[in-house]
């Protein structure tokens, strides 16, 4: 019989199933994650028993949706993601919406649980920078109608906007530059996973190394997580090859700091036996020593248009159809890990 002192929660649900609150949720709302038939039943049992009525009305009509906005970034560690979300707060606070940071940690079933629970407490729109390549979330939260914007990588196939840089072209201006400097053996840091973005690099690498009559080797191809550490192991195993590249394009900054401390502690002098370039311009990007060529993307810049876009997805009225945002300019910051091609 249903609670006749208080109003029952989801709490009550799932102490009563055994389960967890999220659970409870995945349920109600047929959430992003599967949950067994034998625990969905339990559940179903308990709301019965318990008389739990959840506020479809409020969950259906998003018009009727909090001044919160979700924003999911993989990795609170990288001052480039924090950049972008300064963006993003800047056009949020000026129009009345507080902006609610989850971190994904570049986990799969974290940004997950993140949309679910930001569907849940009825956000009014949702910003995610894709953890992984999966679109289970992206899916979700087509289906369920949040207003939702990716930023810095786009989806195939899914009718969510974007905004991201023209990284294609980056990722030519960076191997075109150290072509110039008569570089033949250009390595490449990439992602372990192919996200748009990172694919866009490595095409424009590729289309730069041909159109300079080079036949890229695949051993110049090294895979690295997604920091420091990760970049600095990628970078050993490059180093490790009977004949290693004279520069190496990475896929960003935090694998290029990484890749200059491998390098550093081989023994390598940076620019004089290897040249390296990263992608972000972050700011620690003008600190490493030498300081690291990149190239420059506004991260700011791409956070702003990004809520701007949020924003007129929450208040566009049916059927209107809003204009396609362009692809971000990126430019090449020469600084002092880049120089001329060693003979060797």
């Amino acid at each position: 019989m249903a609670n006749e002192t208080r109003k029952v929660t989801r709490n009550d649900v799932a102490r009563h199933a055994g389960v967890s609150p999220s659970t409870v949720s995945y349920v109600i709302n047929n959430g992003p994650r599967p949950v067994s038939k034998a625990t969905r039943e339990k559940i179903l049992n308990s709301i019965e028993i318990l008389g739990y009525r959840p506020n479809a009305v409020a969950r259906n009509l998003r018009r009727q949706s909090t001044s919160t906005v979700g924003l999911i970034i993989p990795d609170t560690c990288n001052t480039y993601f924090a950049e972008v979300a300064e963006g993003i707060e800047s056009v949020a606070y000026e129009n009345g919406y507080m902006v609610v940071f989850c971190n994904s940690d570049y986990q799969l079933e974290r940004e997950l649980s993140y949309v679910d629970h930001l569907y849940t407490e009825q956000a009014a729109g949702i910003i995610i920078i894709p953890a992984t390549s999966s679109l289970d979330s992206l899916n979700f939260l087509l289906k369920s109608n949040i207003p939702t914007v990716s930023l810095d990588r786009s989806a195939q196939g899914i009718n969510i906007p974007s905004v991201v840089a023209n990284n294609y072209h980056g990722g030519y201006l960076a191997t075109q530059h150290l072509i110039s400097l008569g570089h033949r053996r250009i390595g490449c840091i990439s992602r372990p996973v192919e996200l748009s973005h990172a694919a866009e690099r490595v095409r424009g690498y590729l289309a730069a190394l041909k159109d300079a009559g080079i036949e890229p080797d695949p051993t110049w191809f090294a895979r690295g997580g997604y920091r420091m550490e990760n970049g600095k192991k990628a970078m050993a195993s490059l180093l490790d090859l009977d004949d290693p590249p004279t520069a190496v394009f990475c896929y960003n900054d935090m694998m290029a700091i990484g890749a200059l401390r491998c390098a550093h502690e081989r023994g390598y002098r940076v620019p004089d036996d290897i040249s390296i370039v990263g992608f972000d311009d972050i700011t620690e990007a003008s600190y490493t020593c030498p300081a690291l060529t990149t190239v420059y993307q506004d991260k700011f810049e791409m956070g702003r248009q990004g809520m701007e876009l949020l924003l007129n997805l929450i208040n566009k009225e049916p059927g209107e159809i809003l204009p396609q945002v362009p692809l971000l300019d990126v430019k090449l910051v020469v600084r002092e890990s880049t120089g001329a091609a060693p003979n060797r």
